[in-house]
């Protein structure tokens, strides 16, 4: 791994949206440690809710131990993706024993998005269709792949990802968290750069907004970070807001800066 060390500014927002009754987005953030998580909860009674939280808290409390043990002793990038990996099917099964104990929780669930950056390297996991996205050279480029089957019809050429964004086809995800005893969690580690901006976000803005305008925002934004991720909310909701908004933005650079 290279030697090049980085700082990082997270900024983060989530909203209801403008067409549902209750958030069941949850987003959690250490900047100190460089970890971000994202989740968009599914299932009635705010259910769904309760995933979210329940996976983004766990989630987010395992990986600061991650880093904490880093920081005391090297661990290889492929130890940190396992790590990684495990963290995320620890979180799928406990959500699934919660609903299977509780009727009332029955069939919850929740997606999944989780970055960690270490040194130069950015760690990430997910489930489900929130999405990591890299922004680099004022290129915004898609890391992660949707686990649902809007994107299956996508990879076999039935849509392009636009026609896929505006179509009707429904929201069904083929992988979430807390729905199955056991969950494959896809993991990916990429080398980073300074100035890199990292995007975290649910499906109420990549629906709501198309990439290219997400770039564009993006191109334009300032020093506030957090004024930028307000601004990809409100996007959303002048967009039409159907679903709960939510993003992270990690912002990357040189502790030399």
């Amino acid at each position: 791994m290279s030697e090049e060390q980085y700082q990082v500014r997270i900024a983060g927002c989530t909203d209801t949206g403008l067409k549902r009754n209750h958030n069941e987005d949850h987003i959690g953030f250490n900047q100190q440690l460089g970890i971000a998580v994202l989740a968009d909860g599914m299932g009635g009674h705010k259910a769904g809710e309760i995933a979210a939280h329940m996976a983004v808290e766990s989630v987010l409390e395992k990986l600061q131990d991650l880093v904490d043990q880093q920081s005391s002793g090297v661990i290889t990038g492929s130890q940190i993706l396992e790590f990684v990996s495990n963290t995320i099917s620890d979180s799928n099964n406990m959500i699934y024993q919660a609903s299977e104990a509780q009727d009332e929780h029955k069939g919850m669930g929740t997606t999944l998005v989780a970055a960690v950056i270490e040194e130069s390297q950015i760690y990430a996991g997910h489930v489900g269709d929130s999405r990591l996205y890299l922004f680099r050279d004022r290129i915004l480029k898609r890391i992660t792949r949707d686990h649902s089957l809007v994107q299956d019809l996508v990879d076999r050429g039935s849509y392009t990802e636009e026609e896929a964004r505006v179509a009707n086809v429904g929201h069904i995800v083929t992988r979430a968290l807390g729905t199955k005893a056991e969950v494959e969690v896809d993991t990916a580690q990429h080398e980073l750069q300074g100035d890199d901006l990292l995007l975290l976000c649910s499906d109420g803005l990549s629906d709501m907004v198309a990439d290219w305008s997400i770039e564009e925002t993006l191109k334009e934004r300032g020093e506030d970070l957090q004024a930028t991720a307000s601004k990809l909310v409100d996007l959303a909701n002048r967009n039409g807001g159907k679903d709960n908004i939510s993003v992270i933005l990690m912002q990357v650079y040189d502790t030399e800066d």
